[in-house]
């Protein structure tokens, strides 16, 4: 575990960048911290999705500081969010906080918590919370031939196309079944889309062993509903995200069902959305 001096700060340093419409500076109390956060960006955002500006053009910040000699505090704005010993574990909850704050105030786009592949020309969405099986779900796809686009946010148009939000994959289980290791999907066999795609199929499914094929064709508006925990933004912009969901029901088939092994489901998925939405 790599760790950092702790001494009074004298003062702080930054960084900052713009992803979808989001302004967010970076800031810490040691110089050599800034320059870690700063040289992972990449895999924290696809680098093709943000630009660096000025700090002083930041509308959020967050910040890492300490409280004591062996612990570090996070924060967004002057709100205390977190605090820990682990150095690895403090870095991969700042990432997540990083993203989690382009998602909830992204300009134009509604990100729903989901994985995300694109087969012959139309979305899947995948929308689940951690520890669902998402990320394992959207690697065997990608396994077989389908286009990479997420494995944490589906990321909607004002018309419902979903856009690229490639990071990389992150795995558990080799070595730790709660350890992300971060992969990038060509390593693993994968595509990453490159252009928005209409939603062909919303997949609303948890793993449960044993389970088989079963899917349950669902209605536009209770496909909205079972999408609403999944939506970032509905806090904050409770009328658009409502508008882009209905849109991109309107186009796509939702279906619901429990899901069994990752490699005999997703045969059976894809043939399934074949048949159905293509």
């Amino acid at each position: 575990m790599k760790t950092h001096r702790h001494k009074k700060a004298s003062r702080q340093f930054s960084f900052a960048f713009e992803s979808f419409g989001v302004k967010v500076r970076i800031q810490t109390w040691h110089k050599e911290v800034t320059d870690e956060i700063e040289a992972r960006l990449d895999r924290i955002i696809p680098a093709a999705l943000y630009k660096k500006i000025e700090p002083e053009k930041a509308a959020h910040v967050l910040s890492i500081g300490c409280r004591h000699a062996d612990e570090y505090v996070i924060y967004r704005g002057r709100r205390q969010l977190s605090f820990g010993q682990n150095w690895e574990n403090v870095l991969k909850y700042f990432d997540w906080q990083i993203r989690l704050t382009i998602a909830e105030f992204a300009r134009e786009r509604v990100f729903l918590h989901a994985g995300v592949v694109g087969w012959k020309g139309k979305a899947i969405i995948i929308p689940a919370k951690s520890f669902q099986g998402k990320t394992t779900l959207v690697k065997t796809l990608t396994r077989m031939g389908a286009q990479y686009y997420s494995d944490e946010y589906a990321v909607l148009d004002a018309e419902g196309y979903v856009h690229p939000f490639p990071k990389m994959l992150s795995i558990r289980g080799f070595d730790d079944p709660y350890r992300q290791i971060d992969y990038p999907v060509e390593s693993l066999g994968g595509k990453a889309g490159t252009v928005p795609l209409p939603v062909g199929l919303i997949l609303l499914t948890e793993y449960q062993s044993g389970a088989e094929w079963e899917p349950q064709i669902l209605s536009d508006g209770n496909g909205v509903m079972e999408l609403l925990s999944h939506t970032i933004p509905i806090r904050y912009k409770p009328k658009f995200s409502l508008k882009v969901l209905n849109k991109t029901v309107n186009r796509a088939i939702i279906v619901k069902t429990k899901r069994g092994e990752a490699e005999d489901f997703a045969t059976s998925l894809l043939s399934f959305f074949e048949n159905k939405a293509l």
